[in-house]
């Protein structure tokens, strides 16, 4: 019995080494990061997302004379044009804002932290570096990030390039001088 917790407890009798991040493990990494910022941004949006009008003074109310009512919510796309006065609060702007913003931030932030690597990409067991190995800094972080645009204007192919480079890096990785690297065990040598 003790030697099966004395097994346990022993370490891995590989090595574990560092490969570049594939194409795949790096897609799935993305889904996860994806699924929770949009998750974040989706709760934002519950929070700062409906436009309210309330009616102040109402001189042609449904029932004649003019008195004080709350009109409804209203959707930011749905404007009324009249003399009557209206109190609006619009977190729609704030949300596209939040849209565009916050999804940099969360890359830009994770990947030039000590940890080099958003959630998903630690759950995959990658980091982002430099090309000497090293945690990149936050204007090199934002490159990357910026780079992902053109990856994507051009059809996605900056994106594909991960299958087929050599270090596997995609478009934005070579304009911003990154690696993505996996930890991986080493396997054993084939019997002989």
């Amino acid at each position: 019995m003790s030697d099966q917790f004395s097994q346990a407890s022993q370490p891995s009798p590989y090595p574990e080494v560092w490969v570049y991040g594939g194409f795949w493990i790096r897609v799935v990494a993305h889904l996860v990061d994806s699924l929770i910022v949009w998750v974040g941004l989706g709760l934002l949006g519950a929070i700062i997302g409906p436009s309210v009008s309330i009616t102040i003074f109402d001189p042609q109310p449904a029932g004649g004379g003019g008195d004080y009512s709350v009109s409804y919510i209203q959707p930011v796309d749905y404007m009324i044009m009249s003399n009557t006065p209206h109190v609006h609060w619009h977190g729609h702007g704030l949300l596209e804002m939040a849209w565009l913003v916050l999804p940099a931030l969360y890359y830009i932030i994770f990947e030039s932290s000590r940890l080099q690597a958003t959630p998903g990409k630690l759950l995959c067991r990658m980091r982002v570096t430099d090309l000497n190995g090293n945690r990149i800094d936050f204007l090199r972080a934002t490159g990357r990030y910026l780079g992902k645009y053109l990856s994507f204007m051009i059809l996605g192919i900056g994106f594909l390039m991960v299958a087929w480079t050599r270090r596997k890096q995609g478009l934005h990785d070579i304009l911003a001088g990154t690696y993505v690297i996996r930890r991986q065990l080493e396997a054993p040598p084939p019997p002989v």
